[in-house]
C-alpha cells in the first residue's frame, strides 16, 4: 500500500531545517561484539534479526558482530539447557562481547496472579547474574531490556492477570538498571502503547500483535528493534536531499551524494547514491502497515526528498526507470518519505535481510546441535560447518549492503 504522508519526524526535520535530529551519540562501534541473552521472544531470533539489518544497512561500513543467547523458557535463574552459569560459561563468555543485552521477566511470574515472594526470588536471581556476568567479564556494556507485556488487551486471556504480574516485574528491571547504573531499553512500554493503538485502530488486527499473547509477531518486533536501535542512539536519517527545481540545484544533502543534476523538457534529473539504505520492512503486507500507522517505526526509517520550485501540479518518480509514485507539487516541496515506498533501495534493503534471514536459520540449528541437545556424536564437525557458512553469508551480506548510485527522475503528469 502506498501512503502518501509525512510522517512526524519527517514534519520535525522541515521545522528544524534538517538539523540536529540525531545528536545522540551511537553506542555501538565498529568491532563490537554483541550478546543477546533472553528466554524465547529473545530465541525467536526476530527482534535480533532486525537490529542486526538496522546495522547492516543504515552503518554499511560499520564491523559488529551479533549473536543470539535466547533459550525459550528461561528465568533469572536459567532453564532447561542449564542454569544462569552454565549459560554464561557456555552461551555468552565465549564470545567475548564487549555489549550485552539482557532480557528475562516474561517466564518469572509462573503465569499466575503476582505473587510478592517470586517477585523477590526473580529480583535476587537477576542481581546474582549481573553480579556473576560483571564478575567473569567486567569490560562489556550491559543494557537491560524490559519484558514485553503479557496481553489482556487485544483478546480473552488464558492466564488472567498475569499482565499486571509481568508489569510488575517490568517495573523491578528498570529499577535494577536505575540502581545498578545501567542502560535500558523499554520494550515493555513500547509494545503495551502498540497494543493499546492498535486496539483503538482494528480490533481484529491488533489481535495479531501478540498472537499468542506471549510472543510478539514479526511486526511487533521490528517496533521492538527500532526502540532499542533508538536506545542506542542509531539516526532516523537514511539519507535526506533538498532540491530547487527551478534552478536545478541542490540545496541541502545528508548522507548521500547527488551528482549529475539537469533539468530538461520539464523533468528533473540526478544521480543520488545515499550512504545507508532503507529498512527492509515487507511493505506490501497488512501487518506491516498496520504497525506503520500505528507507532513510531517510521520515525527510525527517514528517506527524506524534498524538489521545490516545480510548475507542473503533480510528478511521477522513477528510480533506474522504474516508476515509484505519483506526488503533488505540494509534496514534493513539504517532503516525502521514501523508505515507505518500493524502490531499487529497499529491495537491496530485503536483499540483505534474505542473507540475514539464512544466518538466523543457521544459528537456530546451532543451538538445537550444541546447546539444546548435544548427543550426536560429530556435532562438533556439524557446528564447524555451521560457522564456516555462516561466516560466508556474512561476508556475501556486507557486500550486499554497500551504497550504489541510482538514477533519478521526476517528470510533469
Amino acid at each position: 500500500m502506498i501512503r502518501e504522508r509525512i510522517g512526524i519526524a519527517l514534519l520535525v526535520w522541515l521545522a528544524m531545517g534538517a538539523t540536529c535530529i540525531h545528536a545522540q551519540e551511537l553506542a555501538l562501534h565498529d568491532g563490537d561484539r554483541v550478546v543477546f541473552y533472553g528466554d524465547s521472544i529473545t530465541a525467536q531470533r526476530l527482534y535480533t534479526r532486525f537490529v542486526e539489518d538496522i546495522f547492516l544497512t543504515r552503518y554499511p561500513q560499520m564491523h559488529i558482530t551479533f549473536w543470539n543467547a535466547g533459550v525459550p523458557g528461561d528465568t533469572a535463574y536459567g532453564g532447561y539447557t542449564g542454569d544462569t552459569s552454565t549459560r554464561l560459561r557456555r552461551d555468552v563468555l565465549p564470545h567475548r562481547p564487549t555489549v550485552i543485552t539482557i532480557m528475562l521477566g516474561m517466564n518469572d511470574g509462573y503465569y499466575m496472579d503476582f505473587n510478592p515472594k517470586y517477585l523477590d526470588v526473580f529480583k535476587t536471581g537477576y542481581a546474582k547474574l549481573l553480579d556473576s556476568l560483571q564478575r567473569e567479564s567486567p569490560e562489556p556494556k550491559i543494557l537491560l531490556i524490559s519484558p514485553t507485556p503479557y496481553d489482556e488487551v487485544t483478546h480473552g486471556t488464558e492466564f488472567a492477570r498475569y499482565s499486571n504480574t509481568v508489569s510488575r516485574y517490568s517495573a523491578a528491571v528498570k529499577e535494577l538498571a536505575v540502581s545498578s547504573h545501567l542502560g535500558l531499553s523499554d520494550f515493555n512500554q513500547v509494545e503495551t502503547s502498540l497494543l493499546n493503538a492498535g486496539t483503538q485502530k482494528n480490533t481484529s488486527l491488533a489481535a495479531l500483535l501478540v498472537p499468542d499473547r506471549i510472543h510478539p509477531s514479526e511486526a511487533s518486533h521490528w517496533v521492538m528493534a527500532a526502540a532499542l536501535a533508538r536506545t542506542w542512539g542509531v539516526s532516523p536519517i537514511i539519507s535526506s536531499v533538498e532540491i530547487d527545481a527551478a534552478v536545478a540545484k541542490t540545496i541541502a544533502v545528508e548522507n548521500s551524494e547527488v551528482a549529475d543534476l539537469k533539468a530538461a523538457e520539464e523533468k528533473l534529473q540526478w544521480t543520488q547514491t545515499d550512504k545507508a539504505l532503507p529498512l527492509p520492512l515487507s511493505l506490501d503486507d497488512a501487518m506491516i502497515q498496520f504497525v506503520l500507522g500505528i507507532s513510531g517505526l517510521e520515525e527510525m526509517d527517514q528517506q527524506l526528498l524534498r524538489v521545490s520550485g516545480f510548475p507542473a501540479a503533480r510528478y511521477t518518480l522513477k528510480i533506474d526507470g522504474k516508476s515509484i509514485a505519483s506526488f503533488t507539487r505540494e509534496q514534493l516541496s513539504s517532503g516525502v518519505n521514501l523508505a515507505v515506498y518500493a524502490t531499487p533501495m529497499e529491495s537491496q534493503a530485503r536483499g540483505v535481510d534474505g542473507i540475514e534471514l539464512k544466518r538466523t536459520r543457521l544459528d537456530e540449528a546451532h543451538f538445537i546441535l550444541a546447546i539444546e541437545n548435544p548427543k550426536i556424536s560429530n556435532d562438533a564437525d556439524a557446528t564447524r560447518a555451521i560457522e564456516a557458512k555462516d561466516a560466508a553469508l556474512a561476508a556475501e551480506q556486507r557486500a550486499a549492503a554497500q551504497p550504489k548510485p541510482h538514477r533519478f527522475e521526476l517528470s510533469p503528469e
